[in-house]
């Protein structure tokens, strides 16, 4: 029976939960409110945490610096809204546990009080039904219980009331409804606190083993003549071993600049977190080891990724930008869920392309706006579970002005791009890029993984749906066919004149240009258009103008 916790056993505790909720991560993503393999809640939750437990797992400190470790790594590496809801709400809880040197259940159902507060406050408009609803009703039954002799009961208290408020979830929310799910980010929590349970109870959770792929090298592409134009890129970790007060990160800085370009590098206490491009390897070691010695390394060689992607700018494994003295007006930061579409966003305007099959991290998005020189910076998260963590990550910036854009799709942004007067301000550019996505309407395309029934609407496994705002309005056998009669259906209602076909990985260009045939010889005065994406998930987007 755990009567205290220490920071030995916080670390236990938080392992417990992640491994639980990292075994039931599938369930999680699964909770979709249609079955596309679109889901990554369980997956942004899982890697939120964990960037926060890496941070702690071999950590001899005290409890107050391990629980401020753990929620600062959180807030960092939170992907997607569960994952930045999640960061605030053990940041609440940090603050709330401040100054402990050992926690006993009062103080700790007074900070899951502040935990809960935290994650609300981190949310412009909190949703009920959501993972919030699920936190707040689990701390007000701990709370209400108050005293509480040990934590087996405490936590027994708050995962019964969580599990008791998930299966409500769909009450709030008539999506979560007609689909038959509950929340999924709510799923997520009673998941990891049901790790923490099984702790006390002495239950062992089997690790998930995680698969590394070794990037390849088509060796017959490089020679002696082979021109190594582009250097290194070089990420690293320094422990510094002169005085901290000897050390001076800007003059640190200059002796970079003589050295390499594309210099980041931030500081916290006695540990200098680096990037750089350079020719020579050795000038950079050498200088950082005058300085300390290099926990991490990571080095890259630029012209073996350039010419394995066959392109003429230079590419590190997440972030696509151009290397540049010119200080913009504002400068562009958008993110691809592969490199096609990467690419793509870079040549039509983008000055840094997150790639990322997930959604970005909140580092992620802090390291790409290190990447420009401008003082302002518009961001395009291109999904709805980017919105708030870009944001998070904006707040947290401080060499440049961000604004977050309301860009909820990867086609929003393409059509976005396109209208931008880049010399012009960024007022200017902000009001083109929100008149254009006022103006589209948008739907997708998918074709179902499995049976299911959505509200009135059946949907068997194979079966293509047109979705546009949660509703189902057509359904097929045939792609081409559930794409010409919702064509014709919005057309006949609505006075569009333009339709751009955004076609997925699945789709041949033949297939797209007889699928244009078709809604030609409807006969409806429309232009339209195709951009090919590569994207898995989805046959089309299609939209409107």
């Amino acid at each position: 029976m755990l009567l205290k916790i220490d920071n030995l056993i916080f670390i236990d505790l938080i392992e417990s939960g992640i491994k639980n909720l990292d075994k039931h991560r599938n369930i999680v993503n699964d909770l979709n409110v249609f079955p596309v393999p679109d889901g990554d809640t369980g997956t942004n939750m899982v890697m939120t945490l964990k960037y926060g437990y890496e941070a702690i797992k071999n950590k001899n400190a005290t409890l107050n610096e391990v629980i401020s470790c753990f929620a600062t790594g959180t807030v960092f590496g939170a992907r997607g809204n569960s994952g930045v809801i999640v960061s605030q709400f053990f940041k609440g809880i940090a603050e709330g546990l401040k100054d402990k040197t050992e926690i006993n259940c009062k103080s700790f159902a007074l900070a899951l009080g502040s935990g809960v507060n935290f994650a609300y406050a981190s949310v412009a408009k909190p949703v009920e039904g959501t993972i919030l609803t699920v936190l707040k009703d689990a701390t007000k039954a701990v709370i209400e219980k108050l005293p509480i002799d040990n934590f087996d009961e405490l936590f027994d208290i708050f995962l019964n009331a969580a599990k008791i408020s998930l299966e409500k979830t769909p009450e709030f929310l008539p999506i979560l409804k007609k689909a038959g799910v509950v929340d999924s980010g709510g799923a997520g929590m009673v998941y990891f606190f049901e790790g923490i349970s099984k702790y006390l109870r002495g239950e062992e959770i089997e690790e998930i083993e995680e698969t590394i792929k070794e990037e390849y090298i088509d060796l017959s592409l490089f020679n002696k003549e082979t021109k190594f134009e582009y250097g290194y890129c070089i990420e690293g970790v320094l422990q510094l071993t002169i005085d901290i007060s000897d050390f001076n990160l800007k003059d640190f800085n200059k002796k970079l600049d003589k050295v390499g370009k594309s210099i980041v590098t931030t500081q916290e206490k006695d540990k200098v977190k680096l990037h750089i491009h350079a020719h020579q390897i050795g000038e950079v070691t050498d200088l950082c080891q005058e300085y300390g010695e290099f926990l991490k390394i990571k080095i890259e060689n630029m012209t073996v990724q350039n010419i394995q992607n066959n392109t003429d700018f230079v590419e590190d494994k997440k972030f696509l930008y151009n290397e540049t003295d010119d200080v913009p007006e504002f400068a562009i930061v958008s993110v691809a869920n592969n490199s096609f579409m990467q690419q793509k966003l870079f040549e039509i305007g983008s000055d840094v392309v997150i790639k990322s099959d997930i959604a970005p991290s909140a580092q992620d998005f802090i390291d790409a706006f290190s990447l420009v020189k401008a003082k302002k910076i518009l961001v395009f998260p291109n999904s709805s579970n980017s919105i708030l963590t870009s944001m998070k990550a904006g707040s947290m910036y401080k060499k440049a002005k961000v604004t977050v854009l309301n860009c909820r799709s990867i086609v929003e942004c393409y059509a976005s791009l396109l209208m931008i007067d880049y010399e012009d301000s960024i007022d200017n550019a902000i009001q083109v890029v929100n008149d254009t996505i006022s103006r589209i309407y948008q739907l997708c395309i998918y074709q179902a993984n499995k049976d299911f029934k959505y509200g009135r609407k059946q949907v068997k496994e194979n079966e293509f749906f047109a979705l546009s705002n949660q509703k189902i309005l057509n359904i097929s056998n045939s792609l081409d066919n559930v794409t010409v009669e919702t064509v014709k259906d919005i057309l006949e209602n609505n006075d569009y004149s333009v339709i751009t076909l955004y076609y997925g990985i699945n789709i041949t260009n033949e297939y797209i240009e007889y699928i244009i045939d078709l809604i030609l010889k409807l006969n409806l005065d429309v232009e339209v258009a195709s951009v090919e994406t590569n994207e898995s998930v989805y046959c089309l987007t299609i939209t409107f103008e």
